[in-house]
């Protein structure tokens, strides 16, 4: 295997053992974000607080996520009632794409007390295009 290099740690001092690293040439972005997140996907028009209006195309659960923040409107999400595996990563997608988002922190009760986040939309959504390509 290419990239071994001898490096002696506490666990294996005095020994030879071969110990993997990553040079730096062979480094490479792990996870890119994929075309389809900028360019194909199903449009939105966004009208955020400050700033004039843009267009983003979204697919897959950051699709989903946004759909749902639409439909909570000024009430929000949250993991509890609106159950998804990564609700963080899809705030943090959109967020990325323009779109203002406002975090919570909520008490919870039950069987495992402690907080959990409420994701509320604060920029205008709207479903197409308007005005032509994005």
């Amino acid at each position: 295997m290419t990239g071994k290099k001898n490096a002696p740690c506490s666990w294996q001092a005095g020994t030879t053992r071969d110990v993997p690293f990553a040079a730096a040439t062979d480094t490479r972005n792990v996870s890119p974000k994929r075309a389809e997140h900028q360019t194909g996907g199903t449009p939105y028009r966004i009208t955020p607080s400050a700033g004039d209006p843009f267009n983003i195309a979204v697919s897959g659960r950051d699709r989903w996520a946004l759909e749902q923040l639409r439909k909570a409107g000024a009430k929000g999400c949250t993991p509890i009632h609106n159950p998804a595996p990564r609700w963080a990563a899809y705030v943090h997608d959109l967020r990325a794409l323009g779109v203002e988002i406002e975090t919570i922190t909520e008490p919870h009760e039950g069987d495992f007390p402690g907080h959990h986040a409420r994701y509320v939309l604060r920029s205008g959504v709207a479903l197409g295009w308007k005005g032509g390509a994005a």
